[in-house]
């Protein structure tokens, strides 16, 4: 038997069939029931008496496997809003700059025009820098005139060798991640169940990590140039315009994939009302046991195999967007601490802002110190030609004796970042290439993305342990048992309670507790203006509560009943209703007198 899903059964129906010998057998005579009629909506003034029974079925370590087909036949929004991990973008970045950055000259010759320049500007060095253009363009006649190279100047100044990247990787990386990931509202929250916490099913994501999904596991990532490419939300400098344009080969199961869940959970759903025809019946009780559903002293409450070993994207295409213009580095030193440079106005994804970033992050790992030079050659007196200072806040400034004749005066005094900002705008336009057109779209091969499989089952499972709600969706759709729009559903708390729990409650449905159609979306909306139970007919004097902690449950109102209570409740279309609790006909059974007064 299978369930509407097309591929496992309700787990309450199967194991009620199994241990209680209640499913019929091809010979057993075939009995024919009557219809009963549509239930009648309750009119205003009118009484109705209800029998309402709470069924119990405690499974332990009841095992399920689905393969990926299976996975595949669940609803899409279910398989989106089911978190599995927060993935660590950077040994992704860090490899895949470390693939730019080693690339043969062969492939670096083929590069097109805009990503050629990109390529020499993210390994540049100080003899490599073009100063031409440049507020330290003047370096340039001050070497000719006392025969100093400039690139030493610059080498020095940020304490490297001539033939040293000026900026390394790893800085490279953190600012690709500061900067153009995590600004990304998909970096930032990601989709989920819609909760009293979380009414728009939004959840921050780990800052430096991409979140994935069932979905993604099951498509194998196919939506990362969609998820991850232009943005349809706007921030304060507007719309991302995103930062993977295509990618392909990130496959992250095998055809043997497969994921057992052990659950101990009640099998059966909890029988419910709908108060606008008295009709009975069913509310998935996974949702609200979630927290007891999965035992995690065992270590096998959670299997996955299958998953392949060594995750590595075959071919990904990044994509950096340049400013429309060009930016001037700053003149001054206020406003302290990074001056009036208009890259500071600038959103934090443009190429010349990252670069301003990096340059203060590299800044911060050089001394304050000064660099003397003298004029080449044999000097009768000799003397100090040119002085380079780098500033504990990373002021720098270039002094020039008068003694060298120039045709033009020093550069003048800026921060480092303002410096490299020209310098690298310079470069990146290398070619003719205009302002504006210097945008790139780095494609990289066979990228390793630095995941441990074994790494990533750990963190799947620990992120279930520490917020098992996540899984709630998933779980429930293991035991499809939603029968009718209900409004209230009745519960009886295991007998290992203390006596103060002990009892019959009423518990409010919540939106997760609405039947879902065959894509997993509510078939009606949460339209309750006044959800929970209550002493008086004006629904002034609430009686129910949430933070009363029944079997772990904190997300339902709900309220303790016994003979002769009377509450009142609103359905979700404000009809209001009377509720007068019976004497009980059995021990899991209540009878409430229902009435419509409104």
């Amino acid at each position: 038997m299978t369930n509407r899903f097309g591929k496992l059964r309700p787990l309450g129906l199967a194991l009620s069939c199994a241990a209680l010998g209640l499913c019929l057998s091809s010979c057993v005579q075939e009995v024919t029931l009557e219809e009963k009629p549509d239930p009648t909506e309750v009119a205003v003034g009118e009484v109705r008496t209800v029998e309402m029974r709470h069924w119990r079925f405690d499974v332990k370590k009841f095992e399920m496997t689905l393969d990926l087909e299976a996975l595949k036949g669940m609803p899409e929004k279910v398989l989106r809003e089911t978190w599995m991990v927060d993935l660590d973008v950077r040994p992704l970045i860090i490899n895949s700059l470390d693939k730019l950055l080693n690339m043969n000259p062969e492939e670096v010759d083929g590069l097109p025009d805009a990503e050629y320049n990109m390529y020499h500007l993210l390994t540049m060095t100080a003899d490599s820098a073009d100063l031409r253009g440049t507020s330290l363009e003047a370096l340039l006649e001050i070497g000719e005139g006392v025969g100093l190279a400039p690139s030493r100047v610059l080498a020095d100044l940020v304490e490297v060798d001539e033939d040293e990247p000026i900026i390394p990787l790893e800085m490279i990386a953190d600012a690709v991640i500061e900067n153009l990931i995590q600004t990304h509202p998909s970096a930032q929250f990601r989709r989920g169940p819609v909760t009293d916490e979380h009414p728009d099913g939004l959840y921050p994501v780990t800052p430096g990590t991409l979140p994935v999904s069932m979905w993604d596991v099951v498509t194998d990532f196919a939506e990362l140039p969609i998820q991850f490419g232009p943005a349809n939300v706007a921030t304060e400098y507007g719309y991302h315009p995103g930062f993977i344009a295509d990618t392909s080969g990130l496959k992250a199961t095998t055809d043997d994939f497969q994921m057992a869940v052990q659950v101990d959970l009640n099998a059966f759903s909890f029988e419910a009302l709908d108060l606008s025809t008295t009709s009975i019946g069913a509310v998935n009780s996974t949702a609200s046991q979630i927290r007891d559903v999965f035992d995690f002293n065992n270590p096998d409450w959670l299997k996955l195999e299958g998953l392949k070993q060594d995750l590595v994207i075959d071919e990904l295409t990044m994509s950096i967007f340049e400013s429309p213009t060009f930016i001037s580095g700053g003149t001054s030193k206020e406003p302290a601490p990074l001056g009036n440079s208009a890259v500071w106005e600038r959103a934090p994804w443009e190429f010349e802002r990252l670069l301003a970033d990096v340059a203060v992050l590299r800044a911060s790992g050089v001394s304050e110190h000064c660099s003397v030079y003298q004029p080449e050659g044999t000097l009768e007196e000799p003397f100090d030609a040119v002085q380079a200072c780098f500033g504990a806040d990373a002021w720098v400034s270039i002094a020039v004796d008068q003694k060298v004749e120039l045709d033009q005066p020093p550069p003048p005094p800026s921060y480092f970042w303002d410096m490299l900002l020209e310098i690298a705008q310079s470069l990146l336009h290398n070619g003719g290439i205009a302002e504006g057109a210097g945008s790139v779209a780095l494609t990289l091969r066979d990228i390793p993305t630095g995941v441990d499989t074994e790494e990533l089952v750990n963190e799947i499972k620990g992120n279930i342990m520490t917020n098992p709600e996540a899984m709630a969706d998933f779980a429930a759709l293991l035991n499809d048992s939603h029968i009718g729009d209900p409004d209230f559903y009745y519960y009886v708390p295991r007998v290992e309670n203390s006596d103060d729990i002990k009892g019959d409650y009423l518990y409010f449905i919540t939106p997760r507790d609405l039947r879902t159609d065959d894509n997993g979306f509510a078939v009606r909306p949460y339209g309750y203006q006044n959800p929970g139970f209550f002493s008086d007919r004006a629904l002034l004097q609430k009686v129910s509560s949430k933070d009363l902690n029944v079997d772990g449950d904190v997300v339902h109102e709900k309220v303790k009943i016994s003979p002769g209570d009377v509450l009142y409740m609103q359905d979700d279309a404000a009809r209001v209703f009377k509720l007068s609790v019976n004497e009980k006909p059995s021990k899991y059974k209540i009878s409430i007198d229902i009435e419509r007064v409104e």
